[in-house]
C-alpha cells in the first residue's frame, strides 16, 4: 500500500471544489433563506406589535367615543324631558285659560238668560198685577189711583228683584 502523493492532492482538490461548489450553491442560498425567514419574522412581530399597538388606540377611542356619546344622550334625553315638561305645562297652561274663557263666556250667556228671564217675569207680573188691580179696583179707585197703586207695586217688585 503505498501512499500516493498526487491522489491525495488530488482528493484535496476535489473536496476543496466540493466545499466551494456546496458553498457557493448550497450553504450561501439556504443561509439566504433562513436569513429572509428570520428578516420575515421579525418583521411579521414587529407588525404585529405595532398592529397590537393602533388596536388598543383604537380600543381606547372607542371607548372614549362611546362615553362620549353616552354622555351626549344623557344631555339629549335632559333637554328633551325638560321641553317636553315645558310644552305640557305651556299646553295646560293654555288649556286652562280656554276653559276659563268659556267659563266665563257660559256664566256671561247665563247670566244674560237669567237676566232676561227675569224681565219677562217682572214684565208678566205687572201685566197680571195690572190686569188684578183693574179688575179690582175698576169700580173703587180712579184711573190716578190705580197708577199711585201699579206704580207702588212695580216698586215692591223691583226691591224683590235686586235682593
Amino acid at each position: 500500500m503505498e501512499i500516493h502523493w498526487y491522489q491525495i492532492l488530488f482528493q484535496i482538490a476535489n473536496f476543496a471544489i466540493l466545499l466551494f461548489v456546496l458553498k457557493q450553491f448550497l450553504y450561501k442560498p439556504i443561509i439566504k433563506i433562513i436569513e429572509q425567514r428570520n428578516k420575515k419574522l421579525t418583521d411579521s412581530i414587529k407588525a404585529a406589535e405595532e398592529t397590537l399597538k393602533e388596536k388598543a388606540k383604537i380600543e381606547a377611542l372607542k371607548k372614549k367615543a362611546i362615553e362620549e356619546a353616552e354622555k351626549e344622550a344623557v344631555l339629549i334625553v335632559e333637554k328633551a324631558k325638560k321641553q317636553a315638561d315645558q310644552q305640557s305645562k305651556s299646553m295646560i297652561d293654555t288649556a286652562k285659560q280656554e276653559a276659563e274663557k268659556e267659563v266665563d263666556k257660559k256664566m256671561q250667556l247665563m247670566s244674560e238668560k237669567l237676566d232676561e228671564q227675569e224681565k219677562q217675569i217682572t214684565q208678566k207680573i205687572t201685566e197680571m198685577v195690572i190686569k188684578t188691580t183693574s179688575q179690582v179696583l175698576k169700580d173703587s179707585l180712579t184711573t190716578k189711583e190705580q197708577g199711585l197703586v201699579i206704580d207702588k207695586e212695580i216698586s215692591k217688585l223691583k226691591y224683590l228683584k235686586s235682593k
